[in-house]
């Protein structure tokens, strides 16, 4: 197995010494965990410590990785399934793994309230010795013969220090969503939220290589898969866990029951689906394109647009990228093979500080400092650029360098890894 640690580890001197010395002798191998960290050295943040005002001033976050865990394990199949998650969300990213037969690549984030001019307060350095037990012992599990034919994991454990309390809403969930993307090597991927429960049948279905040609072909040509979401709204995790597991019928089953179609009070964000035809047929369809889509989708790891680091928080972050790709041309086609099931957890804080604002009644003036105004402000501000066709995806320079540096993201001169 392949980890690194950073230089800037919480381990202990003796520990980074050991490591020094054997990180290098990973045989036969590139360490791609390792080349991974060297992104985060000496990297100019415009601000080492996150503020509230930094929001409206859309200043980036200052993103650390303390250790990247890579497994060694041959691909399942050639696509890298790609996430995002708080510590909280550890369960739904096991859950995934149980599922997914490929590549997982996912960005593990902890903020650190850590006011003072020490780097790592003693505190904070417990909480990420913790973490790292956690994961640890997670992945191993996974890499041992026990771990069964899952996922093959690949996780960077990053952190972010705030000097204020109310700052810590100030989730960096696109900028954390585009690291995560990086640590995928293969042509195909699948950016999926970590509480959406890939069906086995997608991986099934990709591990038949007629079928997987038919995906190269379709993505590599502008196309990306949507894959069906649905919710649960009663059982349990373990209702959802298993819904994954079936097929269709399963599904039909269970919409009769307690599964739902995704978001049924906020339609326009997966009803172009188009759930009816999908629950009756075989084959692959085309859809159309609707305002407020918010669809997870296979595609090309070289075709897809990169998220804009300014939307942070909760709200239309994962919106404005499926608006801008459907705006540089992106043909929408539903996958017959594969779903996706939310797995219930409760509501994150700073949904509920959004939602509050939201229903507040305030005018947007007086919202303007809050996560819900802002959103709301770059939201109408990128759909004029986008109708004027200047739209540029936001990504920090910090990232920019990183991915340049990074030799399986060098591999394509054609465009790769769009900005635009």
């Amino acid at each position: 197995m392949q980890a690194s640690y950073s230089p800037r580890t919480v381990l202990g001197p003796v520990v980074v010494t050991f490591l020094a010395l054997v990180l290098p002798l990973v045989s036969g191998t590139v360490d791609k965990a390792a080349l991974f960290m060297k992104c985060f050295e000496n990297q100019d943040c415009l601000a080492k410590r996150t503020v509230w005002e930094h929001l409206t001033e859309d200043i980036p976050s200052c993103l650390a990785t303390v250790r990247v865990w890579w497994s060694n394990k041959p691909p399942g199949i050639p696509v890298t399934l790609v996430t995002q998650l708080s510590v909280e969300r550890l369960d739904q990213l096991k859950a995934q793994c149980a599922t997914w037969q490929g590549p997982l690549a996912a960005a593990l984030y902890i903020p650190l309230h850590n006011p003072s001019a020490i780097e790592l307060s003693e505190a904070s350095q417990q909480r990420l010795q913790a973490l790292i037990a956690n994961v640890d012992e997670f992945f191993r599990h996974l890499e041992s013969s026990d771990g069964g034919p899952g996922c093959q994991l690949r996780l960077a454990l990053m952190y972010e220090l705030f000097a204020d309390q109310r700052a810590l809403l100030l989730y960096p969930v696109n900028s954390l969503r585009n690291y995560a993307r990086l640590l995928a090597d293969t042509d195909l991927i699948a950016n999926i939220d970590v509480d959406m429960v890939p069906s086995l049948s997608i991986s099934i279905a990709l591990r038949d290589a007629k079928l997987l040609a038919e995906y190269v072909r379709g993505c590599q040509s502008g196309a990306v898969y949507v894959l069906p979401a649905f919710e649960t709204h009663c059982g349990g995790t373990s209702y959802a866990d298993s819904l994954a597991l079936g097929g269709k019928e399963a599904l039909a089953q269970g919409l009769k029951k307690c599964l739902r179609r995704m978001r049924p009070k906020a339609p326009f964000s997966h009803n172009s689906t188009k759930y009816d035809r999908w629950l009756a047929t075989e084959d692959t369809y085309r859809i159309t394109y609707g305002p407020l889509f918010e669809p997870w989708f296979i595609s090309w790891r070289w075709g897809t647009l990169w998220y804009d680091y300014r939307f942070r928080g909760y709200g239309k972050n994962k919106i404005v990228q499926a608006a801008a790709m459907n705006a540089t041309g992106t043909v929408w086609l539903v996958s017959p093979h594969g779903f996706l099931v939310h797995r219930p957890h409760t509501e994150s804080r700073v949904r509920k500080d959004f939602l509050r604002a939201k229903f507040s009644r305030k005018d947007m003036q007086s919202l303007r400092h809050t996560v819900y105004g802002h959103v709301e402000s770059l939201w109408d501000g990128t759909r004029s650029e986008m109708e004027r066709g200047s739209y540029v995806t936001r990504v920090e320079r910090s990232f920019q360098a990183c991915m340049e540096s990074l030799p399986w993201w060098q591999m394509s001169t054609n465009g790769g890894g769009r900005m635009t």
